[in-house]
Formats: C-alpha cells, sequence, structure tokens
C-alpha cells in the first residue's frame, strides 16, 4: 500500500502543470527573469514588474530608470496574454516613477 501511495504522489506531482507549456504571461515573466530582473528591485533599476513585464506588456521600450536592456519576446506572447489577463502587467512602470519632482 505504502508503494502505491508513494507512486500515487510522484505522478501527481509530476504532472501537477498537466504537461502543458507555460501561459503567454509566465512565459513573459521568465523571460525578465531570465534577462535577470529581480521581483522587488525596482528601486534599482532591474525590478521584474516595474523595469520588465509592465514595459513589455505596455508596449514600452525606454523604461526610466531601468539598468538592463528589454528581453526580446515574442509579440505573439503579448497579445495571447493580454488576451487571457487583460489586467496583467498594467501597473507603474520604471524605478523613477515614485522619486519626487525637484
Amino acid at each position: 500500500m505504502t508503494v502505491f501511495c508513494i507512486a500515487a504522489l510522484f505522478s501527481t506531482l509530476c504532472l501537477a502543470d498537466g504537461g502543458q507549456p507555460a501561459g503567454p504571461c509566465k512565459k513573459i515573466a521568465a523571460a525578465c527573469e531570465q534577462a535577470g530582473f529581480i521581483k522587488g528591485d525596482w528601486k534599482k533599476g532591474d525590478g521584474l514588474w516595474r523595469d520588465c513585464v509592465n514595459p513589455i506588456v505596455q508596449g514600452i521600450s525606454s523604461v526610466p530608470g531601468a539598468t538592463k536592456t528589454l528581453p526580446a519576446v515574442d509579440p505573439k506572447d503579448v497579445a495571447a496574454c493580454k488576451a487571457k489577463h487583460p489586467k496583467f502587467g498594467s501597473g507603474a512602470v520604471g524605478s523613477e516613477s515614485n522619486k519626487p519632482v525637484q
């Protein structure tokens, strides 16, 4: 019985993602992570969301305060992401957007 339970648990874990490829929004976030953008690092100019994901989804190519170049992402993935999750990537853009005006 124990062997059966372990085998059932293992097969469930292996197939947890359903064997499906990553969705278009996850592909965008993964491309940003692979390019070196880090979740929560927007104040340093290499934040995952403000400096990479949001600008890509919003079609912005020049990000104020960013320290890294945006990765190339298939426009079809961006369109598919927007269609599936319209609010994904709609947040603030850039590391300088919260700096006080002097």
